[in-house]
């Protein structure tokens, strides 16, 4: 593995539209398939000896990371941009900040406060069940149009909720902005990710996936402060201008479905005459088995089922007498949530996915075990960050792992089913514990329930890669 990378001087000819060079220069760094290029031998000398990087003689997963981020510039760039742009107005202003408009709904309309989170509950399902029909509904032909014409409704169904005098009518608008935002939302952000880049993949898709929780940050007490000065109706008008303004990349920038259509090549390409390349469908399996799949989709209906327990926090530790630091657990959950994402991306990208699932999963079940089980202040802070990685797996691991499974085609048909059974299972997760508190009136039973989901999600991924690895023909 060792030994200096080789160099190999390609000379193309400028695609029409490309920002590379005429002259690259493709560099395989020791123990990788892959050649990366460089637009010149001096820029990879520089990326070997920067200090910043390490050189070649540190973690390789970083020196090929920092390599994707130097070549990552003009179309490139703005695809990223306009992706996060697409999963931030959906994930970050939809669900992130929809819990606030709550409290002076009902209080307007005299509903309980269930009766108004059912709002929610609405434009997520219908969010899950619109991923199943991006592939159908955004194509490359007709990309621009497409996210224009469901970014607009998006925003259009979410500026009628302020006028709306009934709950009837609040959970129309609720189902029509929810299919919307799905058709343009984290699903086709991650096929358009999976085309454009091939390598760091894990770490572009969690920048992606990470901003709505940066966006749903800076935004929450924007629109607090707006529901406090001018009303919700007020703040759901503005939600829409944010909407549009987060979509609005997606919308107007020269970018598109693929990068041919561009005139570029996927980032991280291997070079002419290479047989290797991560994220390629040659490196594919061919057809999943129905096991597989069905493993896939319960393993991480399981995470996502957990990742109900942040909001059980403040009543947890109201019953320890420790309601004060619920709260603080529940910003430090914010916290973990966006970092998490990070992190994972970049540990998918040098350990692998499955590894990285089994540590974030063993993380968040020991954050589980000590909530259930230390009734300390400090270790309860300690335990919400852990647990506040629970939010990566159904989101960045879900991803990375459909994606290293199945080829670009299978993809777009089989995450959105993962998607959608994600979706379903983080709806009902809440009411189930809740209704398990009511019903034994502690929570250490639906703690020791989540627990043991997680066991069985490990469990499951686990299994699914030995499958495939006993039945390749399967896959």
């Amino acid at each position: 593995m060792g030994g200096e990378p080789g160099i190999d001087s390609i000379n193309r000819h400028q695609k029409t539209g490309s920002l590379l060079p005429a002259c690259e220069t493709a560099i395989s760094p020791p123990g990788f398939g892959v050649k990366w290029l460089f637009s010149s031998p001096e820029e990879y000398a520089m990326m070997k000896t920067d200090p910043d990087t390490e050189g070649w003689r540190g973690s390789p997963g970083k020196e090929i990371m920092m390599a994707t981020l130097k070549q990552m510039r003009g179309k490139y760039l703005l695809t990223l941009l306009a992706m996060c742009g697409l999963v931030s107005s959906a994930l970050g202003i939809m669900t992130n900040a929809g819990g606030i408009f709550f409290p002076p709904i009902a209080e307007e309309f005299g509903q309980p406060t269930a009766a108004v989170n059912l709002t929610l509950t609405i434009s997520n399902l219908a969010f899950a069940v619109a991923g199943m029909f991006s592939a159908r509904l955004v194509k490359p032909k007709n990309f621009h149009l497409a996210i224009s014409l469901y970014s607009l409704i998006f925003a259009g169904a979410t500026a009628l909720l302020s006028v709306c005098q009934g709950m009837v009518p609040l959970y129309v608008f609720s189902a029509v902005r929810g299919f919307a935002a799905g058709v343009v939302g984290n699903v086709l952000a991650t096929s358009v990710i999976g085309k454009w880049f091939l390598s760091d993949t894990g770490f572009i898709t969690s920048l992606a996936l990470g901003s709505s929780g940066i966006v749903g940050a800076l935004f929450n007490p924007v629109l607090d402060a707006v529901i406090q000065s001018a009303g919700w109706r007020t703040a759901y008008l503005v939600a829409a201008g944010i909407i549009l303004l987060l979509n609005l990349p997606a919308m107007v920038l020269p970018i598109s479905f693929l990068p041919e259509d561009s005139g570029l090549t996927p980032l991280g390409s291997p070079a002419p005459g290479s047989d290797s390349g991560r994220g390629s469908d040659a490196g594919k399996k061919a057809v999943p088995g129905m096991a597989v799949l069905m493993l896939i989709l319960i393993s991480f209906s399981f995470v996502s089922f957990a990742s109900a327990v942040p909001q059980l926090f403040k009543p947890i530790t109201g019953t320890y007498g420790l309601a004060e630091t619920g709260i603080v657990m529940m910003s430090i959950v914010l916290i973990a949530n966006t970092a998490g994402k990070f992190l994972l991306g970049m540990m998918t990208d040098r350990i692998g996915v499955k590894r990285s699932f089994l540590i974030y999963g063993l993380v968040v079940m020991g954050g589980v075990l000590l909530l259930l089980l230390v009734r300390v202040s400090g270790v309860l802070m300690v335990s919400s960050a852990m647990i506040g990685l629970c939010y990566s797996l159904p989101t960045v691991a879900a991803v990375m792992i459909c994606r290293e499974l199945f080829s670009a085609d299978q993809y777009s048909k089989v995450f959105p089913k993962v998607n959608l059974g994600v979706s379903v299972a983080n709806a009902v997760g809440y009411p189930i514990l809740g209704a398990i508190y009511d019903k034994t009136g502690e929570y250490d039973s639906a703690l020791i329930l989540i627990a043991a989901v997680i066991a069985l999600a490990i469990g499951g991924v686990f299994l699914v890669y030995r499958l495939i690895s006993r039945s390749p023909e399967r896959v």
